[in-house]
């Protein structure tokens, strides 16, 4: 008899103590959570904002006649570029990062590249190749 009433008192202690280590349990787990998901999003922040420095530079450029002239215009946009080189030569970048250069191209088949660098040493490059023929008004453009 006395061993049945211990235990009835052993096992009531051992539930009691069980419920509190559940609750405490369930505090830590949605304690644990919520500091790694507060601290998931924080990182996942931060690698959208630099995402800049993953993707490079982007370059953006057009090719355009002038009106009745044999100039053409090179025009676009490089965002985050340090230098910027039209067929081996530097050209001037605005703070936006557009440009815009003047181009005469030789009678025939020529090759027009445009080179942008960022400050961490990403590279962009793009290739015009055109095809002039200065007897007719044709112009012909590929990328």
């Amino acid at each position: 008899m006395i061993w049945v009433s211990l235990y009835k008192i052993t096992r009531k202690k051992i539930i009691k103590e069980m419920r509190k280590y559940n609750q405490k349990n369930i505090k830590w787990w949605v304690g644990t959570f919520s500091c790694v998901a507060f601290f998931a999003v924080i990182i996942f922040f931060g690698w959208e904002k630099m995402s800049f420095i993953r993707n490079g530079v982007e370059l953006e450029a057009s090719i355009v006649q002038s009106s009745d002239s044999p100039l053409y215009i090179v025009e676009g946009q490089a965002p985050r570029a340090k230098h910027l080189k039209l067929n081996g030569r530097e050209i001037f970048i605005d703070k936006e990062g557009f440009f815009r250069e003047v181009l005469i191209p030789q009678d025939g088949y020529s090759v027009t590249s445009l080179y942008a660098e960022d400050k961490f040493g990403k590279i962009s490059e793009k290739e015009f190749k055109m095809y002039l023929n200065k007897n007719s008004s044709s112009f012909a453009l590929s990328e």
